[in-house]
């Protein structure tokens, strides 16, 4: 008797299916292997890298000149800026001299202006002085005039109409008219009358201005 087709079939299928199910354990069984032992060789590694290199001549040139250079390249900006804060205090001494030059020529010239100032006030002190002084000359050469002139005028009226007369033709006209206000009207008008025609106007008209002077004041 025959086998039956499906069961050949499902005997192939299982038994393929057996296949793969092996396959998987022997991949699962042999991948915690090969991980553990990937550790082992990075400790290695790594117990080989923690391990400290001996310090070769030629490192230690290198060393040597790593420091230089960064010392060297410390030095520079060090530099530069000594340089700067050098020229710096030199502008700034400058800057003071000039200053303190200036300021002496403006204090120099502050002392000439105080000598002038106070050789001015002097000056202005002596002329108030003379001015004063001259002033009171001149007061006392007006009182003195007014009183020549007061008792001028006394004499000429005492004196007869006609010799007064005489004489004021001689005068300046101002003169004549400055005797006559003095006079009584009286004795004026009588000299007034003995002098000339001409001069007797002129005097006429010089106290007629006088009086309406001090009328307009």
């Amino acid at each position: 008797m025959k086998p039956h087709p499906l069961l050949i079939i499902g005997a192939i299928f299982a038994a393929s299916f057996a296949g793969r199910v092996i396959g998987v354990a022997d991949a699962a069984l042999s991948r915690p292997e090969t991980e553990s032992s990937k550790p082992k060789i990075q400790d290695t590694n790594s117990e080989h890298s923690a391990e400290p290199e001996a310090a070769t001549p030629t490192n230690k040139v290198e060393a040597s000149k790593t420091e230089q250079t960064q010392s060297h390249a410390q030095t520079i900006p060090t530099s530069r800026n000594a340089a700067q804060t050098d020229a710096l205090l030199g502008a700034i001494r400058e800057r003071s001299e000039a200053l303190d030059a200036r300021t002496v020529r403006v204090e120099d010239r502050i002392r000439v202006l105080e000598i002038i100032e106070k050789r001015v006030e002097e000056r202005i002190t002596e002329l108030q002085k003379n001015k004063d002084a001259l002033s009171s000359l001149v007061a006392f050469a007006d009182e003195a005039a007014e009183q020549d002139i007061a008792l001028l005028s006394k004499m000429y009226e005492q004196m007869k109409p006609k010799k007064a007369g005489e004489i004021f033709n001689k005068m300046d006209p101002t003169f004549a008219a400055g005797f006559l206000t003095e006079m009584n009207s009286e004795s004026a008008a009588l000299i007034l009358t003995n002098m000339s025609t001409d001069k007797a106007y002129q005097t006429s008209m010089i106290i007629a201005s006088r009086n309406a002077a001090v009328h307009n004041k």
